[in-house]
């Protein structure tokens, strides 16, 4: 079978990757992810960046000759990833200068033709724009406009862009993470206090068990495997949840597969055995879950028959895994973002949180939570009141802005993330065609660019200086290290721009991202230490937040007084917004009561180690030869049920929509299971990576957070 985890796939990724995540870097001869040997262009020098992907926020250092990054170089002082990169991170060095690059800025014709435009033109018009909407709508123009970010060279860029449309009484920007991952944060803040992870990455070692639910490190966070090795040599068992094998597999004591979106009914099994056996401290477990007893009847349903009727596993593997839990006085969960994705995500994310509670394992060295897309320092509200003034009016969620397109009620949208990561996105682009004026700071010819009514280029990482952060909350700096081809300009130069030709000296403008990233630190009495000398010192940035000038980070356990950050510092099992704790089926499950005959297998879908979904990594051909296009697993019984063959064309079909893809029968996956990659583009010059948007194949389904990604019923047709 083809397989992407064959001999040959492995072989032609080590250049990038190392076995577990070690060390790896690219030399320069290689020219799968550097360029190729050219005439000779001088000497070379190093310049340190970070990488703009995923939340590991890698930090390396480019080799630039003749003013082109030649090269990018790990950063072996980095404690998070030990001066390792992924495929992803390296592509970069292409990305840059790749031929299909949009340098220019655009305006859409009446015809559809696109008319080249300068950057003045741009700045005037998208002005223009938001003052014909704040003279139409008065005090309610706020609620005309809305962004989707996020902006991808640095986070004064998000800054700058919620200041003007701050300026402008706007709050209706959306996170990407909003589709996918804020239950997580949501309910870590319901339940702890935090809506951050509640520890750092480097207390693994520390733990005595580490259990990944839907944590697929090796798969998002190459980088991040290191720390599985390191937790292993110190004596700790990793546990994964997870219905499919995948790499992380490989490192795992005990691997759980239960069926997808049942993980609520496998945790609450689980506490249902700690407390029948009287494998946890009931008395500890009271002084942060009262409502013990409570907790007690929500699981009391789900015996080790009833959750093998539900997820499929077996009581005596239910039993095994209850058992290592609760023996374990110092456990760490790290979340998926997986686990969010499905509407009845709100209660198992609670339950897992609830699991370490009663456990004994929220506070202290080598106990707590970690998540996937998460860790963003505290701080920006602050600073954007103080710059713009307090806006009044609640924030809008997804749902109410595409219903708000759909009535055509809103004037205004700055598309700088993909559309196509929401459920329905055929549906999702429809409503966008209603608004008036969709402005889309970009890269490359892609669906975003194409509902767009104006372009505007954007600088790529490299090309711009400025800080970002990641998943241990910490803050890094990058200087500028080339020049961005055309007129391609930074977010925040764009932004600010627009803000100042619409307030004109009210406007805080600030010239560069160094000013604006002072004057934060001036503001934010959280960010008092983490100046920029400081971080840009670092190899790996600095961990938020240190309060004075020369403090130490703080790593490790958030909760420095022992107790959670939540009002009376309990945990909840009763919430008047979101109930008690409880399982049913996600939203259009198979499993559900009444659901479709005609679509008897489960959907999923997720990210691969080569790419990152719907970004710019389509448009790298070093990563183009990974990728085989659209494919979906199946397992060997489902494949035969369904008159499947390995290699065979079929058509996925949900309730909503059908694609073209090719049959991998792997026993990777489960019995009546389809999983596809997230990642592919339709408009991508790279054939191998080009294909319909997975989220047009899922219904517009959400829980009260939360969109559903995965979980639905779907069929395959051969072709």
């Amino acid at each position: 079978m083809p397989d992407s985890y064959s001999r040959r796939h492995f072989l032609k990724l080590s250049a990038a990757l190392m076995a577990g995540g070690a060390a790896a870097a690219v030399p320069a001869q290689a020219p799968a992810m550097g360029k190729k040997p050219g005439p000779d262009l001088g000497p070379a020098t190093f310049v340190k960046g970070y990488c703009p992907f995923c939340q590991v926020r890698c930090t390396y250092h480019a080799e630039v000759r003749g003013g082109k990054i030649q090269n990018l170089v790990g950063d072996k002082g980095n404690r998070w990833t030990g001066g390792s990169m992924c495929p992803k991170g390296l592509s970069i060095v292409e990305l840059l200068d790749s031929p299909h690059r949009l340098t220019e800025p655009m305006l859409k014709q009446a015809d559809g033709s696109w008319k080249r435009i300068s950057y003045d033109e741009a700045v005037a018009l998208t002005a223009q724009k938001m003052r014909e909407t704040l003279d139409r709508h008065g005090d309610k123009a706020g609620d005309r406009m809305g962004m989707l970010m996020p902006l991808w060279d640095c986070r004064e860029s998000e800054m700058a862009a919620l200041i003007t449309l701050g300026m402008a009484g706007c709050v209706h920007t959306m996170p990407p993470g909003e589709t996918c991952v804020s239950t997580a944060a949501n309910m870590l803040n319901l339940m702890a206090g935090t809506s951050n992870p509640t520890t750092t990455v480097d207390q693994l070692p520390k733990a005595r068990v580490v259990l990944l639910w839907g944590a697929n490190l090796c798969e998002l966070y190459p980088a991040y495997s290191r720390w599985l090795p390191k937790a292993r040599e110190n004596g700790a068992k990793i546990l994964y949840v997870d219905p499919r094998r995948t790499r992380t597999s490989d490192w795992a004591d005990m691997q759980v597969r239960p069926k997808p979106g049942t993980d609520g009914a496998l945790v609450l099994g689980v506490v249902r055995f700690l407390l029948e056996n009287s494998l946890i401290d009931e008395d500890r477990a009271r002084e942060l879950v009262p409502e013990l007893d409570l907790l007690r009847e929500d699981a009391a349903p789900y015996t080790p028959e009833k959750v093998q009727e539900i997820t499929g596993v077996a009581p005596a593997e239910l039993e095994a895994f209850a058992r290592v839990i609760g023996g374990s006085d110092r456990t760490i969960v790290w979340f998926g973002g997986s686990v969010c994705r499905y509407t009845n995500g709100i209660p198992t994310v609670r339950g897992i949180i609830l699991l370490q509670g009663i456990t004994g394992n929220m506070i202290g060295e080598g106990r707590g939570v970690l998540t996937m897309h998460s860790g963003k320092p505290g701080g920006e509200h602050e600073f954007v009141e103080a710059m713009a003034g307090h806006v009044k009016g609640s924030k809008m969620n997804f749902r109410r802005l595409r219903l708000a397109m759909d009535k055509k009620r809103l004037d205004i949208l700055f598309l700088n993330s993909s559309y196509r990561r929401y459920p329905d996105a055929k549906g999702v682009r429809k409503s966008i065609e209603k608004v008036p004026f969709v402005v889309h700071c970009g890269f490359f010819m892609t669906p975003e660019a194409e509902v767009s009514h104006l372009f505007v280029p954007m600088t790529f990482g490299p090309e711009s200086s400025g800080s970002g952060y990641g998943n241990e909350k910490e803050a890094v700096w990058r200087d500028k290290i080339v020049e961005a081809p055309g007129s391609c300009v930074p977010a925040w130069k764009f932004y600010g721009d627009v803000g100042r030709r619409l307030f004109g000296d009210k406007y805080p403008y600030f010239d560069s991202p160094e000013a604006m990233y002072d004057r934060f630190c001036e503001i934010v009495p959280s960010w008092k230490g983490l100046s920029r000398k400081r971080v840009a010192a670092s190899p790996d940035g600095l961990v938020w937040p240190i309060y004075e000038e020369d403090g130490p980070e703080l790593l490790g356990c958030t909760f420095r007084d022992g107790k959670l950050g939540t009002p009376d510092g309990t945990m909840a099992v009763k919430d008047r917004v979101f109930g008690r704790i409880t399982w049913t089926p996600p939203k259009g499950s198979p499993y559900a009561k009444g659901a479709k005959k005609d679509f008897p297998l489960v959907f999923t879908q997720g990210k691969v180690v080569w790419h990152w979904q719907h970004t710019l990594t389509n448009y790298a051909p070093s990563l183009a030869q990974f990728s085989r296009g659209r494919t979906v697993s199946v397992h060997p019984e489902t494949a035969k049920a369904c008159g499947v063959s390995d290699g065979d064309r079929v058509f996925l079909e949900t309730p909503v929509g059908k694609v073209e893809a090719v049959a991998e029968v792997t026993s990777r996956v489960l019995p009546g299971t389809v999983f596809t990659p997230s990642h592919l583009c339709p408009d991508t010059p790279l054939e191998a990576n080009r294909s319909e948007p997975v989220n047009s194949l899922v219904p517009n389904s959400w829980d009260r957070i939360s969109c559903q990604h995965n979980g639905v019923g779907c069929r395959l047709v051969k072709a």
